[in-house]
């Protein structure tokens, strides 16, 4: 019997390491497999397909959870857990490589370093909504200074910091799955089952976070009628934690673009994330980069190839980072390729962040290649015009 135990453990572990190998003998059609947040975000669920392991490691995030093991206990039960924990780690170790060698060796290597992001003030941006529009649309990524008070950024924050340390409790509790309240993320890191990184959902119901949008939407009113209307849906309503040792993300898109080879007849009108800082974004804790231009279909294309291609095109880019201010927005179209950088600070960096789009469903089933970071129960349930601050009638 032990002898049979034995023999299974090992057509186990030789499964594992299989499917971490084969992966790398096999190449992506475009749009097999395409970024999902953080990937960082980008955050989302991956779907699993054969593709080039580097691509892997770029496009898919893998998001943590109790895992359920295959047999009632005992012996079986550790040697799955031991090789579905390898393999987590293989995956996360190697995409943190490699997000090191894109910041070190690649991005901006071809175009005169990284650049700032394109800026202007509040003020500006509602008085030529138009100008400002365009240049999303174009560029793809601009930032808009105080947005949000200090003092509804600090409340804010410090009710992300309890209710972080509630929803850990409540996953690794077994009260609630891993994906109600997180989602999965680019480069999380290795520690645990949350990381160092994490892309936690936020209830739309919760008083201070509705006055937060609240207070965002009313300060940017005529830019966001310009680029999505007042009914645009909230697709993402959430925040992206980086703790003290954050790696640095590789570069993704949060959503792919449609129409594709893949999907040629679904449509999707652009999504729009709002990152908003709760704090000064020192240098060493993480600043947001883009690469401007890229959330077209060419980009994508261009992108989606083999890893050597992909890494002339990453270097041959412009590049840009926000270096936000408490308060401040960097507001970016949601298939724009862009990363995270390492967070080497003793702070934490945590920014608000919300998705809105003029369409109100994303047309692919289970939100697949979505911006799915939303609890369930706010899930294309709020337009902007819910949250807009109405003037009261004289």
């Amino acid at each position: 019997m032990k002898l049979v135990l034995r023999c299974i453990a090992l057509t186990l572990l030789c499964t594992a390491i299989h499917s971490l190998v084969r992966p790398a003998f096999c190449r992506s059609s475009l749009h097999e497999l395409t970024p999902v947040r953080d990937l960082v975000g980008s955050r989302r669920h991956p779907v699993k397909r054969r593709l080039h392991i580097l691509s892997t490691l770029t496009r898919v995030p893998q998001p943590r959870s109790h895992r359920v093991s295959m047999s009632a206990g005992g012996f079986l039960d550790g040697i799955f857990e031991n090789v579905q924990r390898a393999q987590d780690n293989f995956l996360a170790l190697n995409a943190e490589r490699l997000a090191i060698k894109e910041g070190s060796e690649l991005i901006g290597s071809r175009t005169g370093g990284v650049q700032r992001l394109l800026r202007t003030s509040c003020e500006k941006a509602s008085d030529k909504p138009s100008i400002v529009a365009k240049l999303m649309r174009t560029e793809g990524a601009v930032q808009i200074n105080n947005v949000l008070s200090p003092e509804t950024s600090a409340a804010l924050r410090e009710f992300i910091l309890q209710e972080s340390v509630r929803a850990k409790a409540a996953v690794e509790s077994g009260e609630v799955p891993f994906d109600s309240y997180f989602g999965g993320v680019n480069c999380r890191g290795v520690e645990g089952l949350f990381g160092r990184r994490q892309d936690m959902y936020l209830p739309v119901s919760e008083p201070l976070v509705r006055g937060a949008l609240s207070e965002i939407a009313s300060n940017l009113e005529p830019l966001l009628n310009e680029l999505v209307g007042p009914h645009a849906m909230f697709h993402e309503v959430s925040c992206l934690v980086a703790d003290p040792g954050a790696p640095r993300q590789c570069i993704h898109c949060d959503t792919i673009h449609l129409p594709c080879p893949q999907f040629p007849d679904a449509h999707m009108e652009p999504l729009f994330t709002f990152f908003v800082a709760l704090q000064d974004v020192e240098d060493n804790m993480g600043h947001t980069q883009f690469l401007p231009c890229t959330q077209t279909a060419k980009a994508h294309e261009l992108w989606n190839v083999a890893p050597e291609m992909k890494e002339r095109f990453i270097a041959a880019s412009q590049a840009v980072e926000s270096q936000l201010q408490n308060g401040d927005t960097a507001i970016f179209d949601s298939r724009l390729l862009h990363c995270g950088r390492e967070n080497s600070s003793d702070k934490t960096r945590i920014l608000f962040y919300f998705t809105l789009s003029s369409q109100q469903r994303w047309p692919l089933k289970n939100g697949r290649h979505g911006s799915n970071s939303i609890r369930a129960e706010d899930r294309w349930r709020y337009q902007l015009s819910d949250v807009l601050v109405k003037a009261p009638q004289v």
